[in-house]
């Protein structure tokens, strides 16, 4: 491993060591001719006792004029000490980055309003428990790589930019390209279908974005998305089976790895769930909303809703999870499979703990019925060019889905705010 300094959290193996702490400083006090900072990093804090009769008088002094949050490098002695967290720094030099006294949040305290703190994203990540959303959201991400790398899927790296849309609909970011007119793609989806027609089983971790009208504790307009797609698939199911064992995977790995974490933020683990997750259709989702008094406009799922089958979920089957499953084509892209002779498509939803984190289904991979399903949406197809052309040459029946990655972070660590996670 590169060395670049000793992690504060190492240092309990470190006594009577030299070490190089580098941090910043969260607390200052003087008693008589001794002077204390309490130093922080991405990994825990120690103390630093500066006494002055053992100290040269400039390394002193320097102790003194630093301020709070200023970078510091301290290469000293550990000791054991009667003081938090058992262990102390002797210094033998210090340098310090200062920081301005006058801050324009509070790191430490969390006084700050959420969006003063996302202004100063810098100084909020230096709080512990900031930091300890992000090292969750960072296990999640690696988990959901490893199981898939594990199940012989390929992972891509498809476009930011493109020249479709893939969902259609004017939720977009239109940018200039050139002298042509391209879009911030709202999925890999275009692309991790051409993939699965040679690759057969891929998945991506990446930005996606939604040109969002409202501010909303759910959504964003740039967001992370961990997709899969899948060849020669005949129904759903096997995309069921890779989302729940991804789950229990995903999950296992913060319980074994990320517990500390966990401590900091006062919120429990996972729970890894054991059983499948409960399934119901869009059609019995909707009516049992509808029979307690929910209003539902449109053929999507009200917030409300969702919570209420959440608790229908926990209370029934003891699963924070539920699936719906064959929604209705009007609320489905273009590429959705639909079932024979119907308007329903074999497509689903996750919900945990009432908030949707993963959509997907199986995709029309027939050129002519592809082709008719757009112009059905009010699509142009020869908009679509290669997209549209590889159908015509063997493409395989396949199916993917997507996972909101600050979704399933808010959703796991009960946050308030998706932005807390971004």
């Amino acid at each position: 491993m590169v060395y670049i300094k000793d992690d504060i959290e190492s240092l309990d193996e470190k006594i009577d060591e030299e070490v190089r702490v580098c941090g910043w400083i969260i607390r200052k006090r003087s008693v008589g001719k001794i002077l204390f900072w309490r130093v922080l990093d991405s990994t825990g804090e120690v103390q630093v006792i500066f006494k002055k009769d053992e100290v040269p008088d400039e390394l002193f002094e320097t102790a003194q004029r630093a301020t709070l949050l200023s970078a510091v490098e301290v290469k000293g002695i550990v000791r054991r000490a009667q003081t938090k967290g058992g262990k102390e720094i002797v210094p033998k030099e210090v340098i310090v980055t200062p920081s301005d006294p006058i801050l324009p949040i509070d790191p430490l305290n969390r006084t700050s309003t959420l969006a003063q703190r996302l202004n100063y994203r810098a100084l909020d990540l230096r709080d512990p428990k900031v930091s300890a959303i992000f090292k969750i959201r960072s296990m999640i991400a690696q988990a959901f790589r490893e199981y898939f790398t594990s199940q012989g899927f390929v992972e891509i790296h498809t476009p930011a930019i493109s020249v479709y849309s893939a969902e259609g609909g004017a939720d977009v970011f239109e940018v200039k390209y050139f002298d042509k007119n391209a879009y911030l793609r709202q999925s890999p989806q275009l692309y991790k279908q051409l993939a699965v027609a040679g690759l057969e089983k891929v998945f991506e971790i990446g930005p996606a974005f939604r040109a969002e009208k409202h501010w909303t504790i759910r959504h964003l307009c740039e967001f992370t998305s961990m997709d899969i797609e899948v060849a020669w698939i005949n129904d759903i199911q096997p995309l069921l089976e890779f989302a729940e064992n991804a789950i229990r995977y995903i999950f296992g790995k913060l319980n074994e790895n990320g517990r500390r974490y966990f401590e900091i933020l006062g919120v429990e683990p996972p729970k890894v769930p054991e059983k499948p997750f409960p399934k119901i259709t869009w059609e019995e989702a909707m009516k049992f909303i509808k029979e307690r008094g929910i209003a539902v406009e449109g053929k999507d799922l009200p917030p409300a809703g969702e919570r209420v089958l959440y608790e229908y979920s926990k209370d029934h089957y003891d699963c924070e999870f539920i699936w719906i499953v064959d929604w209705p084509f009007e609320v489905r892209p273009f590429y959705a499979m639909k079932y024979p002779n119907s308007e329903l498509t074999q497509s689903m939803d996750l919900l945990y703990r009432g908030l949707e984190i993963l959509t997907g289904g199986k995709r029309e991979h027939r050129y002519e019925i592809l082709r008719a399903q757009m112009l059905q949406k009010n699509l142009r197809p020869e908009f679509f060019g290669y997209y549209l052309e590889a159908f015509k040459y063997g493409f395989p029946p396949h199916g993917g889905w997507a996972i909101g990655l600050d979704r399933i972070t808010m959703q796991i660590l009960n946050l308030g705010n998706i932005r807390e996670c971004t």
